[in-house]
């Protein structure tokens, strides 16, 4: 009972209550527990904190901070223009915070979002590829580029960066995905190669499908935030296919708030309720955080 007590009393500090319990000779599982508690506090712990922001943009923040396809918040029309005014972050937000790491699935302008303002705002990197980067270099020190492409691997810190195949329906790739963006958000982004983003770090693993209506096997990830809109991306047949294949701990829907998305995102979870598919569809709402 005095473990427990003190368990629950010393739980913001972890070192006195270690030390409480060493002093008093207790020798039990509670006394490993804190202790290994207490060299993870020392260490800084191994805690992945994710947060939607809106759309298809996701911040990973642990020993790096990391935004994938910052889409942030500005005037305009969700999916259609160069803002996204229902996003969680603004520029500015993201430059307070901190940023190590922009990573781009592809140059459409609701993924692009606001790249330029980021690199010039924070010393922050760019991964992408190479069309995009050759367009980028024109305004940013190239010695902040890194190029990938599908199948290629980059090490950063402690994490692993696995770019993954991916395609949009309907031929919004390549000189139709550039005419997209130049008609859509007003300005001109190349849209690249398409890629999703496989992300490991501290035995976890998280997918950004990017926009694409085929994923490939990427092997049990912790986390799948998939985009799920019908039109560009992944409809309710090809969603639940993906789920099946690469069996997800936890599937986000992103990319939905736009064309059928949100009733495809309702069939596929009535159907994963349905089926007891061994998944957890998790609707995050923007700005709502996860850990891992």
């Amino acid at each position: 009972m005095t473990i427990f007590i003190g368990l629950t009393f010393f739980h913001e500090n972890l070192s006195v209550a270690y030390r409480f319990i060493r002093r008093n000779e207790q020798r039990c599982i509670a006394l490993c527990f804190l202790q290994k508690a207490y060299l993870q506090e020392s260490e800084g712990g191994d805690t992945i904190k994710i947060q939607y922001v809106g759309h298809a943009a996701v911040f990973v923040e642990s020993d790096l901070k990391i935004i994938i396809d910052p889409y942030l918040k500005g005037k305009g029309r969700e999916g259609f223009s160069r803002y996204n005014p229902n996003a969680a972050l603004s520029v500015e937000d993201v430059e307070r915070i901190g940023l190590d790491l922009i990573m781009l699935t592809h140059g459409h302008g609701d993924h692009f979002g606001q790249t330029f303002e980021l690199l010039e705002k924070t010393d922050a990197k760019l991964v992408a590829s190479n069309r995009v980067c050759d367009f980028v270099e024109k305004k940013i020190d190239k010695k902040r580029l890194l190029r990938n492409e599908p199948h290629e691997e980059l090490n950063i810190g402690k994490f692993k960066v696995l770019a993954r195949e991916a395609k949009h329906k309907h031929g919004l790739e390549g000189f139709g995905g550039d005419l997209l963006g130049w008609l859509a958000y007003k300005r001109y982004t190349p849209c690249g190669t398409n890629m999703g983003y496989l992300i490991s770090a501290e035995a976890k693993t998280i997918y950004h499908s990017g926009d694409t209506y085929i994923v490939p096997d990427v092997c049990n990830p912790d986390i799948a935030f998939l985009s799920m809109d019908g039109f560009r991306t992944l409809n309710e047949k090809e969603a639940l296919e993906a789920i099946r294949d690469i069996k997800p701990k936890t599937v986000v829907p992103i990319h939905y708030k736009v064309f059928n998305g949100e009733k495809i995102v309702k069939k596929v979870r009535r159907t994963i309720e349905r089926e007891e598919v061994n998944v957890l569809l998790r609707e995050m709402e923007y700005g709502e955080v996860m850990e891992m």
